[in-house]
């Protein structure tokens, strides 16, 4: 050991969970140190939703307006076969609930920098980046955190430690707790064009569902794209499923009359599961976002209840640490724990899953304004976190 360091909070992983929990810690005026491994902020294309009680948190955070101007205003959702739309809902249903009625789409990598750069800004945060989390020792006082930077390895004295470090999470690995689950069969194959998709979808929402039988796909408006998603059978080889003859058969099964390619300026495909850590707690440890729970991607859910781990695990903390009380900070995590096994998971999976019962149940939720509101304020999360009083 070379150096010792002493905070009131670490925070592992510099992704948009990691520095929101951290940003909140330190705007309320807590100590905060995140270890990042990688030598800058990820910029891989992920998660790209961010529903109303996600922006409530943003503006919370005095960073909503800088990312509102970089995104994707979306006021609409779409349900569709070929003939046509059979299902839409307005967002501004829910004015009455909340002061941000849409949700927002744009990469998570063009949000990571804004929260960076709020979170640099003050004197009592610090970001390491190049700095992997070793391993953590703890005891009724504190927390021992091992890390390294190079050659060096280093511990830091905390009084609670929040890992956000991935679905691959070192940190709970180090704790001991089980990530057990399944992968989905289905793996996702996203499309980016640059196209007008209105050319062959008239009066297209900047999200939709196209069904046609068993088939469907997904349409996803970014600020400089569409994003075309299908689910993709685990038996086909992904060089199969990313060739231009096997994307072009798949759109013609959902939509026969697509008979052109759009142009594609990218596309990838990746898996998906469904997990969620036994425990979100260990001691003074703690667990957030994809460290504590994946699944599949639509319905954009599993991020945006990762940035709600961290606003209630970070405001726990803040209370926990003014008031000497672990307890807090402990209910927190096994409440985020309930949510994302009986809210999170089962709605995912219900989005997934679909089939004639699913869409006659959303033309007969559609047909009635209370009914679309309700279904609305489930879809946007607005359930699933405990909001602040400006919210609504």
């Amino acid at each position: 050991m070379t150096c010792r360091e002493t905070t009131q909070v670490v925070v592992a992983g510099a992704g948009p969970v990691g520095l929101i929990a951290a940003l909140i810690l330190a705007k309320a005026g807590v100590d905060v140190i995140v270890l990042e491994k990688r030598a800058d902020l990820n910029t891989t294309s992920k998660a790209s939703t961010f529903h109303p009680a996600t922006l409530e948190i943003l503006h919370m955070l005095d960073v909503l307006q800088p990312v509102l101007a970089q995104g994707e205003v979306v006021r609409r959702i779409q349900y569709r076969t070929p003939a046509g739309p059979f299902a839409e809902f307005e967002m501004a249903d829910l004015s009455e609930i909340t002061h941000f009625p849409y949700r927002l789409h744009l990469e998570q990598a063009r949000v990571t920098p804004l929260l960076l750069a709020r979170l640099e800004a003050l004197p009592n945060a610090k970001v390491l980046f190049n700095t992997g989390f070793d391993g953590v020792e703890q005891d009724r006082t504190g927390l021992t955190i091992t890390a390294n930077r190079g050659d060096e390895t280093f511990e830091i004295q905390a009084a609670f430690l929040l890992g956000t470090d991935g679905a691959r999470s070192t940190v709970r690995d180090s704790l001991g707790i089980s990530f057990d689950g399944i992968a989905y069969p289905d793996k996702i194959l996203r499309v980016m064009t640059t196209d007008d998709l209105n050319a062959e979808l008239p009066e297209l929402a900047s999200i939709t569902y196209l069904f046609n039988g068993t088939k469907s796909v997904s349409f996803l408006k970014m600020p400089d794209c569409w994003r075309i998603i299908l689910r993709v059978s685990d038996t086909i080889a992904d060089e199969t499923a990313l060739s231009d003859d096997w994307l072009a058969a798949r759109l013609r099964e959902v939509l026969p009359t697509w008979i052109r390619l759009p142009k594609i300026v990218n596309r990838d495909i990746y898996g998906a599961s469904r997990r969620v850590a036994s425990s979100f707690v260990v001691g003074r440890a703690y667990l957030a976002g994809d460290s504590a729970h994946v699944t599949n991607t639509r319905g954009g859910m599993n991020m945006n209840c990762g940035i709600h781990d961290a606003f209630t695990l970070a405001t726990a903390m803040v209370r926990g640490l003014r008031e000497g009380r672990t307890d807090l900070v402990e209910a927190a995590a096994r409440a985020r724990k309930h949510i994302a096994d009986e809210m999170l998971l089962p709605r995912t999976d219900r989005n997934v899953s679909g089939g004639d019962a699913w869409l006659e149940k959303i033309k007969q939720i559609a047909s009635s304004r209370a009914s679309s509101r309700d279904y609305l304020a489930t879809a946007a999360m607005l359930d699933m976190v405990e909001r602040t009083p400006h919210a609504g």
